[in-house]
């Protein structure tokens, strides 16, 4: 299917999940005993993982329309902000864009923060543990997905 089948079909699926959570947060508040932040933390863990697999799928049903595309490279080029500019709606935006007014840009920018921020972990842990994270073979395969989304990106004018 072409990526604006995908929207149409995809994005009132996440509306519906949305506003599922939507109608808890509201009866949570209407009963005001359950003001917890694990009981939202969980929201969006499960909203997050909506998202993961929204974007898993597309990304395979687009693998078979580029069929020379490596998969290494696919969440590099098919990032959430790629699925963001085409018009899928990220759950996770939509769920606090709807309670606190987010805009997409600062959920974004959080999601990249994050992604550092537990790369910054793994990097940390991975020294703490006496080995070398920046290893040859990591150096290359980095290299390779960051020159084949730039190619790609070039070739066809769109992320």
């Amino acid at each position: 299917m072409s990526k604006e089948k995908w929207i149409e079909q995809v994005n009132p699926i996440i509306r519906g999940k949305v506003n599922y959570f939507l109608t808890l947060y509201e009866a949570s508040k209407k009963m005001q005993s359950i003001e917890s932040s694990c009981f939202f933390k969980a929201f969006g863990k499960e909203l997050l993982a909506l998202d993961g697999y929204t974007r898993q799928q597309l990304r395979v049903a687009m693998v078979h329309n580029h069929p020379g595309q490596r998969k290494g490279a696919m969440k590099t080029k098919w990032n959430n902000e790629f699925f963001a500019k085409i018009g899928i709606i990220p759950s996770y935006w939509y769920y606090y864009h709807k309670i606190y007014g987010f805009s997409l840009e600062s959920c974004m920018m959080r999601m990249k923060m994050k992604q550092q921020n537990k790369q910054k972990r793994q990097i940390q842990r991975v020294k703490e543990n006496g080995q070398e994270y920046y290893t040859s073979e990591r150096i290359r395969k980095i290299n390779y997905v960051q020159r084949l989304a730039t190619y790609n990106t070039l070739v066809s004018g769109m992320p």
